[in-house]
């Protein structure tokens, strides 16, 4: 996720958060400890009040604010709490709403709890600084109270973020780390592991135009990465290299990022040898792109500890994703590496519709309050059953996205937390230190997981599904209906003790076997869980060893030699979703860079395998400490080759093989020269359907243009889309033996930019299940050939549509495009 606020100054954000308005409990964020008395102010003198459960059912517990509207609340038990006005309906979106008050048990670390799977993604010093959010508490210091609340919630494992040209502005410069060393402590003291992610490189390491994001100087990377490693120490229990770089975080290719990610690997490791580091996070559907086969190819688990990744698809999507990261760690020799989830979240409550503390900050409603904490324990054990061992929920401090619509923390504008806090704390309690057995035999429409903890006490996990579990598209789901409907767990024997019950929100009751020694459980869509027996078996035992069995140990490298392609001037261009070179020409310059990595000098050779190539040197290369050499390159394709190939760079060193850069190449001109090309009938208007999330749009001819032209207009700002879906005409306009889809696009927008957060062409199979995603450079003002590369290894014959669009940021775009086409390779004479 993209934290594009942090860099509103404190001063500037607290002048526009409104004062806080109404009841406040002494209580810092609104949540307390099981048994803490709770002291309310604010309130209207006079005035009756009364307390809710989080499900809006009334407890007997009320008073009347006293002549200074100050309250005194007796100790509560574990529970999420609304206090409402007396007279007003307490039900979860009651407008009598006064306060609300998380209530948790006192935590006491499990066993095992410093491998917790719970873990959260805090960004504490980028969206947590004074004036993000209203603190009455704690002098105004938001950053102790945010830490305090995650200890009293019980989190172990924290995320925090660093920008590395805030706190290293010249080069050589010693790092000055400020917040962000202080608050590492912060989580230290608390008793809480800090996972460690930076990005922002800063200009002088080599992100000056036409660069935007990676730096191109891997010396800097790795002396940056060993100099922080070393400064925080002990403080950050592993370490990441940037954040999402397959999708807009990073504009350069995928190669250039695994180079990158080598440079930045050796430099933790130089510093705290035994410290685990984690690949930077992906973040797309795996089988929708590329990107993550190219990063494997380029011997990206060399230089990884923990595989890391980040979601935000529907939880019915969660079996697909997993499929495909088990099959692409397989593949690239990573299978049996711990996987690791450092963000995780849910767009199914939609776009907020409450009014937040911050003008222009939208809020979640109550009833989306819910549903968000109605997904965290549902995903949370999805992804524990799935083998994932650790999660990182995003986001624990008030944080919103897509010009304020959509409302993430786990924590509001006003400071107070949400019902997501309880459900965490409760998931925490109930589950740290369990050993998961499984997912357990349920009727149709139940879903329940089997956890064991020290002495064989059992806890079972259990809800009826709702439209969070099995709806695919992201569309606001609501809270209601609850699917209450009872369900019987047979034990198989004797409970070991008086049977618990516990909601979603820590509120604890018991409950007894029926006669038969079964016992009658009342599910709802919200998670509860039942503990007290033993000797119950799963009936699906979670998925093993990371993502698979452990995978034989490669050949030995040298992994201080790092090669980095770097394709040069206008020889080529990078599609794909940054995972094609196109050779534009008959021949291409690019140049190679051999960093050495270590302290010693090392001596060797380099080779280029895939094309024709000259400028390798005829002498071995000597290369000092910490160095590098660079070589300037033309390659050609080789005769009689293929269109598209990988082009393979590989050294060795001191009779050691250094590790690969790896270039999926597209060598255009020949490939036009003699391809088959198959015309599309794009030019109908009536034969695209619409699909787009704007609120008015036409698809229409543009004589003057002589093209398909979309306008489309959108009445917020928010997540807009717009990709019609053309069904193809078969067997004509078949892609079976597509090597490329070509098409002309333009654009305009309501924005000077014109910019666009992405642009991709879909190809849909015949059920509609596998959509293949591929990214293509947006539509700019004037007309531009656009060259759309299909993956090997689709089986193309099931592709019955394709759906071509964007997503611009403006609230009204127009998109055009012409001359589509398929080009696939021609078939050569049978006696060639």
């Amino acid at each position: 996720m993209e934290f594009k606020s942090f860099l509103v100054t404190a001063a500037a954000a607290a002048a526009t958060l409104q004062a806080s308005a109404g009841v406040v409990f002494d209580a810092p964020g609104h949540a307390a400890a099981e048994g803490t008395a709770v002291n309310a102010s604010g309130g209207e003198p006079g005035a009756a009040w009364r307390i809710a459960d989080w499900r809006g059912r009334d407890t007997g517990i009320s008073g009347v604010f006293d002549g200074s509207g100050a309250a005194a609340l007796p100790p509560l038990p574990a529970g999420y709490y609304r206090m409402t006005a007396d007279g007003s309906a307490p039900d979860s979106g009651g407008p009598g709403i006064l306060a609300t008050l998380a209530v948790v048990e006192r935590y006491r670390p499990a066993d095992g709890a410093d491998d917790s799977p719970f873990a959260i993604d805090t960004a504490l010093s980028w969206i947590a600084r004074p004036g993000t959010f209203v603190c009455p508490w704690n002098g105004g210091d938001t950053f102790s109270t945010v830490a305090d609340l995650l200890a009293l919630c019980g989190f172990r494992h924290v995320r925090e973020r660093l920008s590395w040209k805030a706190v290293q502005k010249e080069p050589g410069a010693p790092l000055d780390l400020g917040r962000y060393l202080e608050n590492a402590e912060l989580f230290r003291q608390r008793g809480a592991a800090v996972s460690g992610m930076f990005h922002d490189a800063p200009a002088w390491a080599g992100t000056a135009a036409p660069r935007e994001s990676l730096p191109s100087d891997l010396g800097a990377l790795h002396a940056f990465c060993r100099d922080a490693a070393a400064a925080f120490g002990d403080r950050m229990e592993d370490w990441e290299f940037w954040n999402e770089e397959d999708i807009h975080f990073a504009k350069e290719p995928v190669w250039e990022y695994v180079a990158a990610m080598k440079a930045a690997y050796l430099g933790f490791k130089a510093a705290r040898p035994d410290m685990p580091v984690l690949s930077g996070a992906l973040c797309q559907m795996p089988d929708s792109t590329r990107y993550n086969d190219v990063f494997f190819m380029n011997d990206a688990a060399r230089y990884f500890d923990v595989f890391n990744y980040h979601t935000y698809v529907r939880l019915e999507r969660y079996r697909e994703l997993f499929a495909g990261i088990r099959r692409q760690m397989s593949e690239g020799g990573a299978a049996g590496r711990p996987v690791w989830f450092t963000e995780f979240g849910t767009n199914a409550e939609g776009n907020s519709t409450g009014d937040g503390a911050k003008p222009g900050m939208k809020a979640h409603s109550p009833a989306q309050e819910t549903v968000h904490a109605e997904f965290y324990p549902k995903a949370q054990l999805a992804m524990m059953q799935a083998g994932v061992a650790r999660t990182y929920f995003f986001v624990f401090p008030a944080f919103n996205e897509r010009s304020g619509f959509k409302d993430w923390g786990v924590m509001r504008r006003d400071g107070t937390v949400k019902p997501v806090f309880s459900a965490m704390a409760t998931a925490i309690r109930e589950l740290d230190g369990a050993m998961l057995l499984g997912s357990l035999d349920t009727p149709a429409g139940t879903r329940a997981y089997l956890f064991e903890k020290a002495g064989g006490i059992q806890t079972a996990v259990f809800w009826n599904e709702s439209g969070l579990d099995t709806e695919t598209a992201n569309v606001e789901i609501s809270p209601e209906p609850d699917f209450s409907r009872p369900w019987t767990l047979p034990l198989p024997g004797p409970p070991a003790a008086p049977l618990r019950l516990v909601d979603m929100c820590g509120g604890v009751s018991e409950i007894a076997p029926d006669a038969s020694g079964a016992v009658v459980l009342p599910a709802t869509r919200f998670p509860a869980y039942v503990s007290g027996f033993r000797g119950l078996a799963a009936a699906e035992a979670p998925y093993g060893g990371g993502c698979g069995p452990a995978a034989p140990e490669p050949p030995a490298v040298d992994a201080s030699i790092v090669l980095r392609p770097v394709l040069a001037g206008g020889d080529f261009s990078v599609s794909g979703g940054k995972t094609l070179a196109v050779m534009t020409g008959r021949t291409g310059r690019a140049k190679l860079q051999v960093w050495n990595f270590s302290d010693t000098a090392k001596t060797g050779t380099v080779s280029v395998a895939g094309a024709a190539v000259s400028g390798l040197p005829e002498e071995p290369l000597a290369i000092g400490p910490y160095g590098r050499a660079e070589l300037e390159l033309v390659l050609s394709p080789e005769e009689g080759s293929a269109p598209k190939g990988d082009l393979v760079f590989s050294g060795s060193f001191g009779g050691m093989p250094a590790s690969r850069a790896v270039v999926p190449a597209f060598f255009a001109k020949t490939f036009f020269e003699n391809c088959v090309r198959v015309p599309v009938g794009w030019s109908d208007p009536s034969r695209w359907e619409r699909n787009s999330s704007a609120d008015g749009e036409t698809v229409s001819w543009d004589g003057q243009e002589g093209a398909l032209r979309i306008d489309s207009e959108w009445k917020a700002i928010g997540d807009h889309w717009t990709y019609p879906v053309l069904g193809l005409e078969l067997p004509a306009e078949s892609l079976e033996g597509a090597v490329v889809v070509s098409f002309e696009a333009k654009s305009a927008q309501d924005k000077v930019e014109n910019d666009f957060k992405t642009s991709k062409f879909m190809l849909v199979d015949e059920d509609g299940t596998s959509d293949v995603y591929i990214d293509y450079a947006p539509p700019g003002t004037e007309w531009e050939p656009r060259f759309v590369d299909i993956p090997a290894g689709l089986d193309l014959g099931k592709v019955r549509k394709i759906r071509l669009g964007a997503n611009p940021l403006g609230n009204r775009s127009t998109i055009w495009f012409r001359n589509v086409e398929i080009l696939k390779a021609a078939e050569r004479p049978e006696n060639e």
